[in-house]
């Protein structure tokens, strides 16, 4: 890891943070409300990890469990269906601050989740992303699965999943 990165579990103090992230990441008509995020530390923390620079957060990925997995399933996003015994993680968002993207730092997130998932004995982790992603989660380990039905903030999504055995 990069020695100026801490990755922890979030926090309720960065709330704040991690909103103004997600706002700048996804835009207006994608991006998780405030109400949401919150919502996502309170109920999983566990499948919450944030990266810290000089004591700031510039980065993070969060999630819900389950084990009826549908990704075109906006509900789910509000952590309703979540189960934290369920043997998938559904990733919401991955999202680095634009001053520190293109360092690697999504990549150790990512990195950081699925150790943590195993370590939890979850089965598989899912997310959709845009097709300008398909390359970065592949190398990642996810493996594509199919265009998905979510149309979210009216974009086109590709759903992928990373079996957990296999890494």
């Amino acid at each position: 890891m990069k020695p100026d990165i801490v990755i922890r579990q979030v926090t309720l103090e960065d709330l704040d943070r991690c909103h103004r992230i997600e706002q700048l990441g996804y835009g207006a008509s994608e991006a998780a409300t405030e109400e949401k995020i919150l919502k996502r530390i309170k109920i999983y923390p566990e499948g919450f990890l944030v990266a810290m620079k000089n004591e700031e957060v510039i980065a993070f990925v969060n999630s819900g469990a389950t084990n009826k997995v549908d990704l075109s399933d906006e509900s789910f996003k509000d952590m309703i269906g979540h189960d934290p015994e369920g043997r998938n993680l559904v990733i919401m968002s991955v999202v680095v601050h634009e001053k520190y993207q293109g360092q690697g730092i999504a990549g150790l997130l990512l990195k950081r989740f699925v150790s943590n998932a195993k370590m939890a004995g979850k089965d598989n982790i899912f997310l959709l992303c845009k097709s300008p992603l398909i390359s970065f989660y592949s190398k990642n380990g996810f493996e594509y699965l199919r265009e998905s039905n979510s149309r979210h903030g009216g974009v086109n999504w590709h759903e992928m999943v990373l079996e957990l055995a296999l890494v």
